[in-house]
């Protein structure tokens, strides 16, 4: 099996690791997603960040259906868009176009739900393996001795920045976590905290709206 891309792993940590129920509202884990699959982007050399925005600076797309589909929009368009922006356009397909490719893969099943009346999907893992490695490695990121990799960082990252806010508890309060993550943010590579600030902006603007259904 391929390693997991961020948009997968972001995917499960969205999700209870056991029950495949989201434990992100529809808005956070779209917005979430829309983050890590840029990111993707740009590890893979794709795309660049430039002012804030994305440019595509390859033809070839990396070769895994959901991060070549967001590719091919990103070079279908004939000017460049803020990161911001992209976020905002990607989080409503990309929970359904995610869910799609990991049930594919056989890495998910899609099962009917049913909560406060309200029909919707959870999505149990078909290995535990699998569905708890994104937190062990976002955990990782933070307890780890060495400075961690930039993949793991960015994903612990993404993770808290979209709300998924109990990532390291109970070890470390919430405080703990946030001046570990500016610290982390502000040693990333500008490209990628741009695309971080983006989600925070996109967070932030899902709050002040109300839009977090």
């Amino acid at each position: 099996m391929r390693r997991l891309t961020l948009v997968d792993s972001f995917f499960f940590l969205g999700h209870d690791e056991f029950s495949g129920r989201p434990v992100l509202s529809r808005t956070s884990l779209g917005i979430g997603l829309a983050g890590a699959v840029l990111c993707d982007l740009l590890f893979t050399d794709r795309i660049t960040v430039e002012d804030r925005k994305i440019r595509p600076i390859a033809t070839r797309p990396p070769g895994i259906p959901t991060i070549d589909h967001v590719f091919s929009e990103i070079v279908s368009e004939k000017r460049a868009y803020p990161v911001r922006d992209w976020i905002g356009h990607l989080r409503e397909e990309l929970p359904s176009l995610v869910a799609e490719n990991l049930v594919a893969l056989g890495l998910v099943r899609r099962t009917p739900d049913r909560v406060l009346l309200r029909r919707r999907h959870r999505y149990p893992p078909a290995d535990l393996l699998v569905s708890t490695a994104a937190r062990s490695k976002a955990r990782s990121a933070v307890f780890g001795v060495e400075r961690p990799d930039p993949h793991s960082a960015c994903l612990a990252l993404l993770a808290w920045t979209a709300g998924v806010d109990d990532l390291c508890e109970p070890e470390l309060g919430r405080a703990q976590v946030r001046a570990w993550m500016a610290d982390t943010h502000e040693a990333m590579p500008r490209r990628i905290s741009d695309v971080i600030s983006g989600v925070a902006a996109a967070a932030a603007a899902a709050v002040y709206t109300g839009d977090r259904k």
